[in-house]
C-alpha cells in the first residue's frame, strides 16, 4: 500500500538494454486513455518514450490534445489499427527502433473501439517479437460512466479480457456502490485482475511501466486461431454498428447555438466526442471533450489559425443530420460583405 504514496515519477524502472519494452493502453470510448498518456509524458523524467496514437475518424484530434507532439511522437496513418494487423503499425515501430537516438520505451494508445488482440499479435506473432518486449496491456475503465450497454460490443469486452491490468479511472465521479459493482464485474470477467484506482489517470509510473505482466506463452494457441480466422476480427466495427462523424469548418460557432445542439439535439447513441472549437464570442481555443452525457470545455491559446474540428463516435449515427445541425450552429456569412470575415479573427 505504501507504494501508492509515491509521486508519479518516483523510482522509475531500470529499463533493459535490448528488447524495447512496449505498453498498450486500451479502453472504451471516453475512459481517459489520452489523459493517462499525458500523465506518463509529463512524468517520464529522463526516459525517452515514443508514442503511437491512432484515431477512429479522419481528423486526428488526439495529436492536438497530447502534451508532447515533438520528436517523441510518431503518428500512424489514418485507419483503425484495431481492425487488422496492418503495415502501418509495423512500419511505425520500425521507425522508432531505427532512430539514431535510443528510445527507452514505446507506448501505444488504441482507439476506444479497439480489440487489442490484433495489436498484441503484432508484437508476439511477427518479427517484432525479437526486437521488442510486450510488457503490459493496460485497460482504462471509466468508473462513473460504466454501464452494461457499453459492453454490447465484443471489442469492449475484449479490452478487459485481454488486459493485464485495469486502471479504474474517474473514481472521484463515482459512488462507492458503483465502484464496487464495477470491480465485481471486472473480477467476474477476468478473475485475479490487478485493479488500480485513479483520478485523472494519475498512477505512479513504477506501477504501470516495466512491470512484466504480459505472459506471452499463454497467447500461442490464440495466435494460431487468429491467423486461421482473421476476418472475424477485422469486421468488429461493422458488426457492432459503430461509426463516426467528422466535422470541420473555417467559420466559428455561435455559443448559444452550439449549446442548444448539445442540450437539445445531441443523439443519445453518441458515446464519445472530442475536438477543438472556435466560438465567435471568444478569442480562445476551446478543447472539447464529451463522454456519455458529460462534456467539458477547457480554454487555451491558439497556436494555429482558428478553425473548428470535431469527431463524434457512436453507434448507427446519422451523419448527414449531425453535420446539418452543426452547420446551423455556425456564424452566418453575409456574402455581400466579405470583409466581415475579419471579425472572426481572434
Amino acid at each position: 500500500m505504501t507504494r501508492l504514496n509515491f509521486t508519479l515519477s518516483d523510482a522509475l524502472p531500470s529499463l533493459p538494454k535490448s528488447g524495447m519494452p512496449v505498453t498498450i493502453i486500451t479502453g472504451f470510448l471516453g475512459s481517459g486513455k489520452t489523459t493517462l498518456l499525458n500523465q506518463i509524458l509529463q512524468n517520464k523524467d529522463n526516459l525517452k518514450i515514443a508514442v503511437l496514437v491512432n484515431e477512429f475518424g479522419d481528423i486526428n484530434i488526439d495529436e492536438q490534445l497530447l502534451i508532447s507532439v515533438d520528436s517523441d511522437m510518431i503518428e500512424l496513418d489514418n485507419g483503425c489499427i484495431c481492425c487488422t494487423i496492418n503495415d502501418g503499425l509495423v512500419n511505425a515501430v520500425y521507425r522508432v527502433l531505427e532512430r539514431e537516438e535510443k528510445i527507452d520505451y514505446l507506448v501505444i494508445e488504441t482507439t476506444g473501439l479497439a480489440d487489442p488482440f490484433p495489436i498484441i499479435m503484432t508484437f508476439l506473432g511477427t518479427e517484432l517479437k525479437f526486437l521488442t518486449r510486450l510488457d503490459a496491456v493496460i485497460t482504462v475503465v471509466d468508473a462513473a460512466a460504466f454501464d452494461a450497454k457499453h459492453f454490447d460490443s465484443d471489442a469492449a469486452l475484449r479490452q478487459i479480457r485481454y488486459g493485464d491490468m485495469v486502471i479504474l479511472n474517474k473514481i472521484d465521479l463515482a459512488t462507492k456502490d458503483k465502484i464496487n459493482e464495477l470491480k465485481a464485474f471486472i473480477e467476474d470477467t477476468k478473475p485475479g485482475f490487478r485493479i488500480l484506482p485513479s483520478e485523472y489517470g494519475r498512477v505512479p509510473l513504477p506501477l504501470i511501466l516495466d512491470i512484466g505482466l504480459t505472459q506471452t506463452d499463454t497467447y500461442q494457441a490464440e495466435i494460431s486461431e487468429f491467423r486461421r480466422n482473421k476476418s472475424n476480427f477485422d469486421n468488429h466495427l461493422e458488426t457492432d454498428g459503430f461509426n463516426f462523424v467528422s466535422f470541420e469548418s473555417d467559420r466559428p460557432f455561435e455559443i448559444e447555438k452550439f449549446e442548444h445542439f448539445l442540450s437539445e439535439q445531441l443523439p443519445n447513441n453518441i458515446f464519445r466526442a472530442k475536438g477543438i472549437l472556435w466560438f465567435q464570442e471568444s478569442p480562445a481555443r476551446h478543447i472539447f471533450q464529451l463522454s456519455g452525457s458529460r462534456y467539458d470545455l477547457q480554454a487555451d491559446d491558439w497556436t494555429t489559425h482558428p478553425k473548428n474540428e470535431l469527431v463524434f463516435i457512436g453507434r448507427n449515427l446519422d451523419k448527414s443530420l449531425i453535420k446539418q445541425q452543426l452547420n446551423e450552429c455556425l456564424v452566418k456569412l453575409d456574402i455581400h460583405h466579405p470583409l466581415s470575415l475579419l471579425n472572426f479573427l481572434p
